[in-house]
């Protein structure tokens, strides 16, 4: 999984919410891009790196030390297979241990009561030091990567024959959802009228909102449908509101703009933001030209069912609560009320993807042309970053002297 910071505080890549102003720099073209931390508007990269801009570009080189641990957004499995990790560097050498005083305490011990998303500074310094140099060597030999079972997403996969099965010689992590049975023909839903032709941008937001969380938890999304259902709704607008947007480009951006939020709860890197828009592209092009609807109406499916599932885990939730907590008891019914209207939302796309689906194909020249801007932008940032990282020797700046030294 790609750390939250990773290139993402350099600037918020082709968000195009100022793209109507002028760059602030140089004042000739039409901004971009917006820098996240002065909000500034601006058209390039060179003219972020402008005089104009240089202490709000050096402000975030001083702060590219904290990467690390703390970047990263995991899911509750990934945080109990950290735990495994630091529990194999606990146990090896055991006899070898310097500390004499942290011997006769598990490492489990030492962990309690530590928030493992947000105290990685204590986290660290409770570990002795042979438990850093063993986590120190998995880093450096690149086994960490091994410690844990990364998910292929099930669109990944292309049929080769036209006979193929779509569930032949597939593993168990790349099991596809069931479709949906009772999908309602759009003209049950819609009696009297047509559906919007904007509908299909609509659908572009809400399968990359689906594609990015179930990336983000590794393919786990069906075990925490509550939590992922809310962070579903997060970077959807569309679901649970009237919002309504009018191009494929808007639709991608107001989700890119969700998901670098800086308070964000399931803020990426843009590397991992941006990568998504592959997804939505094989989910749209689905397994073979024979079934170009197949995996559209997968995703909706899978992600109705988490809705569904978050609902369920309400209503356990409301049967336990005592009477007296009335406060509680209102939260909990409001948010299965959110998840019943994005639920229904949900069924209505889908309905609309039966019928209408194949408009989306008349966004994949634009999804690609996405993709290739957002990422040669990023490629560009990354290696500016590099360079100034070279000329410091290091990820900080060197520390300025004082232009008046006081003299003994």
């Amino acid at each position: 999984m790609e750390s939250p910071m990773e290139e993402g505080n350099v600037e918020n890549i082709g968000l195009s919410s100022q793209r109507s102003k002028p760059c602030v720099f140089c004042l000739l073209n039409v901004s971009k891009y917006t820098c996240p931390r002065c909000k500034a508007v601006y058209c390039s990269v060179s003219c972020y790196r402008s005089e104009k801009h240089l202490q709000c570009s050096e402000s975030f080189y001083k702060n590219c030390v904290t990467e690390g641990l703390v970047d990263l957004a995991v899911s509750q499995s990934e945080r109990e297979k950290m735990i495994e990790i630091l529990k194999k560097a606990s146990e090896a050498d055991d006899d070898d241990y310097e500390d004499s005083d942290e011997e006769g305490c598990s490492l489990a011990d030492r962990l309690t009561g530590l928030d493992l998303d947000k105290d990685t500074d204590k986290i660290w310094d409770v570990l002795t030091k042979q438990e850093k140099e063993e986590f120190q060597k998995l880093l450096r030999d690149e086994q960490l990567g091994g410690l844990i079972e990364f998910w292929s997403p099930w669109w990944s996969h292309k049929e080769t024959s036209k006979v193929e099965d779509l569930d032949a010689d597939m593993k168990p992590d790349k099991a596809f959802p069931q479709l949906y049975k009772d999908i309602p023909h759009i003209s049950q839903i819609l009696k009297n009228s047509k559906p919007s032709s904007d509908l299909r941008f609509t659908v572009i937001s809400t399968v990359y909102s689906y594609a990015y969380i179930c990336r983000l938890h590794n393919g786990d999304h069906l075990n925490t449908p509550l939590d992922c259902a809310n962070e579903v709704l997060l970077l959807c607008d569309v679901l649970d509101t009237t919002q309504n947007y009018s191009s494929t480009t808007e639709a991608l951006h107001a989700c890119l703009n969700k998901s670098n939020e800086d308070s964000s709860s399931i803020q990426a890197s843009q590397k991992f933001s941006i990568s998504i828009i592959k997804d939505i592209i094989n989910i749209i092009e689905g397994p073979c030209t024979q079934k170009p609807l197949h995996y559209l109406l997968m995703a909706l499916s899978d992600l109705l069912k988490m809705f569904q599932r978050a609902q369920k885990e309400i209503s356990k939730d409301l049967k336990k609560e005592k009477s007296s907590n009335e406060t509680l008891i209102s939260q909990l019914k409001t948010q299965r009320k959110k998840l019943f209207r994005s639920e229904k939302k949900i069924l209505f796309l889908l309905s609309w993807a039966q019928s209408y689906g194949l408009a989306l194909r008349g966004c994949l020249q634009e999804l690609n042309l996405e993709f290739c801007e957002l990422s040669s932008e990023l490629a560009s940032v990354t290696n500016t970053k590099k360079q100034f990282e070279n000329e410091w020797k290091g990820k900080r700046p060197p520390t300025k002297k004082p232009l008046i030294e006081v003299l003994n």
